[in-house]
Order: C-alpha cells, then sequence, then structure tokens
C-alpha cells in the first residue's frame, strides 16, 4: 500500500528507521557556534544579515536569534512568557467524527501520546521555537520492531541546519553533504556563502538545491509560526526584534560609559613643583587605578583629593530609551506591555491590565490553534497512516484552552439538557472538564443508589 503525506509526497517507510538530521562532527550539521554575529554588530552588519536570510541563506540569521535570547534579559523572557504559556495547555486527542473507525484511530493516537513513550509535552517548548525564528524542525525517532509503528522520540533540531527552497521560498530543506538526489539544475545559485563545497559526488549539487535534501515524509514536525503573512523566514519575531537589540546595545553601552565617568567622584592628583615626568605619570597611574582597586601608593610628596561626584548629565535618557525598546518588544512578542512592567508614570488600572491580559489571551489561543494543526497534520496522520492505512479523516490533536466558566454550573447544565434528551458524547465532557477517559480496569464513579428518585 502506497502511502502519502499531507503534502502529498510518497512515503518511504525504509526512512523512517533513520535519522536524516542528526548531528556531525564535521560537515553542515555541527553544533558549534562560530560565527556569532552579534559580536561588534552594527546597523549595515544586520542589514546584510537579513538580506541573507531572504535571498536563501539564512544560518547568521538564525544564529543572531539564538545569540538575542541568551544576551537580551527582556526578549528571553516576554518570548519565554509566550511560548510556556501555549507549552502548558492540555494535551486532548478529538476523533474526526463519532464514527467507530474514527474513535479507534484518535484511541490509537491517545495511547500512544499518553503511554509515556514520547514526551509531546518536552518537546512542544523546542517546537514553539518557531515563534522567535519563524520556523521549528523536530525530528521523530520511530519504533518498528512490533506490530504497530509508534513515535519514541521527538529530538529538536538546530534551525541553522535547515533552510528554505530557492523557488517558492517554503518548503524546508536539510542541509548535507552526501550526494542524493544530485540533479541541482545548471542555472541554480552556487552553495551558500557559509557552506562552500563539494559534495562526494565532485558536485556542488544535492537535492533540490546544492548542498540540501528534502525531508522525509512522516519524519518530521515542522512548525511555522509567523508573526505576519510571507515567507516563513520574514516571519519570525527575531527578524523584528532584532533592530530593538542593536539599538538598546548602543544605549547600554552609552549608559556603562555615562556611569563610569559621571558615577565617581572625581580623583584629583597634586604633586609639588620640582616632581620628575617619572613621578607624574606614577600619580596618574595611581588616580586612574583607584577608582576601582581602592587602593594605591604614591610618594609623600604627593596628594589625591576626591571632589563630589559629578551631576553635569542624567541617566534618565539613557533608562528611557531602554525601557521604550523593551514596551516595543513587549508589544511585538505578547501584544501589550502592562503584564510584563508597569508605566512609568500614571500607573495602570485593573481595567486596563485586565484589557491587555485579554489581548494576551488571544495570541495564545491563536498559538494554540496553529501548534494544534501542526501536530495534527505531522503526528496524528503518520500515527494512524502506518497503522491502519490512508483515511478520509483524522483524529485532531489539539491544546485545550483554560476555560473561564464555572465548571460546576457547567455539569449542572448537561446533565439537565441530559436527562431532556439531549444526546452528548462522554469523551466531549471528559475533554472539555480535562479529564482522562477510564483504562480497563479502573475504578469508576457511578450513581449512588437511589439518586434521582423522589422521596416518598
Amino acid at each position: 500500500m502506497t502511502l502519502y503525506d499531507a503534502y502529498g509526497r510518497e512515503v518511504d517507510t525504509g526512512l523512517l528507521k533513520t535519522e536524516q538530521a542528526a548531528p556531525t562532527m564535521a560537515g553542515v550539521r555541527n553544533i558549534f557556534s562560530v560565527m556569532h554575529p552579534s559580536a561588534g554588530l552594527t546597523p549595515h552588519r544586520l542589514a546584510q544579515i537579513l538580506r541573507e536570510a531572504e535571498f536563501g541563506d539564512p544560518f547568521l540569521y538564525l544564529e543572531l536569534a539564538e545569540e538575542m535570547e541568551e544576551k537580551d534579559l527582556h526578549y528571553l523572557a516576554v518570548l519565554g512568557t509566550r511560548k510556556q504559556a501555549a507549552a502548558q495547555l492540555d494535551i486532548v486527542v478529538r476523533p474526526a467524527s463519532g464514527a467507530a473507525d474514527d474513535e479507534r484511530a484518535a484511541a490509537m493516537v491517545r495511547a500512544m501520546l499518553t503511554g509515556g513513550a514520547v514526551q509531546l509535552e518536552s518537546a512542544l517548548i523546542d517546537i514553539l521555537d518557531a515563534i522567535g525564528k519563524g520556523f521549528s524542525v523536530a525530528e521523530m525517532i520511530w519504533d518498528t520492531q512490533g506490530s504497530e509503528w509508534f513515535p519514541t522520540q521527538i529530538k529538536w533540531r538546530d534551525p541553522r541546519w535547515f533552510m528554505f527552497d530557492w523557488i517558492g521560498g517554503e518548503e524546508v530543506l536539510v542541509r548535507t553533504l552526501k550526494g542524493e538526489n544530485d540533479t541541482a539544475p545548471a542555472d541554480e545559485p552556487s552553495a551558500g556563502r557559509h557552506f562552500a563545497g563539494n559534495n562526494p559526488a565532485g558536485r556542488t549539487g544535492s537535492g533540490i538545491q546544492p548542498l540540501t535534501a528534502p525531508l522525509a515524509p512522516f519524519k518530521f514536525i515542522t512548525h511555522f509560526a509567523k508573526a505576519k503573512a510571507g515567507l516563513p523566514i520574514r516571519g519570525g519575531l527575531a527578524r523584528a526584534a532584532g533592530w530593538a537589540y542593536l539599538f538598546k546595545n548602543y544605549v547600554l553601552k552609552d549608559w556603562v560609559g555615562f556611569t563610569e565617568v559621571f558615577g565617581q567622584p572625581l580623583r584629583l592628583g597634586k604633586s609639588k613643583p620640582g616632581a620628575t615626568e617619572q613621578d607624574k605619570q606614577a600619580l596618574l597611574r595611581a588616580v586612574a587605578s583607584i577608582g576601582s582597586d581602592a587602593a594605591a601608593i604614591i610618594p609623600e610628596s604627593m596628594a589625591i583629593e576626591f571632589t563630589d561626584a559629578r551631576v553635569g548629565g542624567s541617566a534618565e535618557m539613557y533608562r528611557g530609551f531602554c525601557e521604550y525598546l523593551d514596551a516595543q518588544v513587549s508589544k511585538a512578542v505578547l501584544g501589550q506591555t502592562l503584564t510584563t512592567e508597569m508605566p512609568a508614570s500614571g500607573g495602570g488600572s485593573r481595567a486596563a491590565a485586565q484589557v491587555h491580559d485579554a489581548v494576551r489571551g488571544d495570541i495564545l489561543a491563536a498559538d494554540a490553534r496553529r501548534l494544534s494543526a501542526t501536530l495534527t497534520r505531522d503526528l496524528a496522520r503518520p500515527i494512524v497512516e502506518l497503522n491502519m492505512g490512508p483515511r478520509a479523516r483524522y483524529p485532531q490533536i489539539q491544546l485545550a484552552m483554560p476555560d473561564a466558566a464555572d465548571t460546576k454550573a457547567f455539569a449542572e447544565t448537561i446533565a439537565m439538557l441530559a436527562d431532556r434528551g439531549l444526546q452528548v458524547s462522554q469523551r466531549t465532557i471528559l475533554d472539555k472538564l480535562g479529564l482522562p477517559s477510564p483504562a480497563p480496569g479502573d475504578a469508576v464513579l457511578s450513581p449512588a443508589r437511589g439518586a434521582g428518585v423522589a422521596a416518598e
């Protein structure tokens, strides 16, 4: 039986038994960062890095996005808040319909995801890395030994090991030096500037374009979290936050220099007439080092005086600029600012904070819907097709949004409607309440004897 993935590509089950995008000691998929694009970053350099990403080589952009999370604590905090908000949602598997086959397919997916073989909850943070970078890739490791095929691991793969096709800009390709499908057209651009070289066959072409290969169907979870419409590589928040990161670094550098100059008292060295040039240089070194070492040795004929710290400038300009840039990053990532910092003047009302939190909730709902669609396409469908064959509809993996509704009122309403003949799926109620289905042999609750019978 021939299987096809969601993109219509034929599935080669033999490729599911090996790792296609594993790291290598040498070559194009090593784990080391050696270029450090954030070091000495300038507006011209940043524009060049973003332009290279648009033109098909996002390596430096992806490395810069990683370093931004490590060096800018505010960006790390707001981006982490958004990721954690979606990753902590409950995972729910819903059948495509009430038909017996659809229920069985959903039960199979549910059992594989909750049986402990694959830790999907821990993998969600890696998958949600797409929020910052625009896309993420996780490789599934399949167990093919028994009667059922099921994923045992979902491994994070460094986004630097991937790039997009140069024609449509939407298909993810893995970087490789192997000679698979050595069919690059003669008029294609040469290999990416950061990975120039030849493959074993002696030509700079593997896969659809130089030094790349298509992702094997049913092997990868590829998630796109577009902050705006357009090409996936231009949809990451790091692209917009990069400018705030750059300008903030300039401001912080000036602020540190300002603090060094105006934050310490002026140290004035005095020497007696007739002092030699050597004595003057020794006094200068002592004056320069006493500010940091708090100790110095000078001849008895010399003296050092301390005056009050200078007040010729104000640090508020630097503070205000940094707070402004942080607020812009908060708006880009979370859609608002009141859940991350209070305004410097005027404070914030409870009503305004609730409105801002509602905006953040809307973004969370959008992230959950996108992630649910990705997991359904790249995880639920392969599980079902490999074990049950192609189907017209597949179970959905959903992230259940927290419901502020009163659980007691909901239960009473359902009970009242059920008494009046409304047919409600038990699975729907369990998903709504966040409860798992009882396993065979589990003790279950049942109505108390005589419940519902009016007393005489």
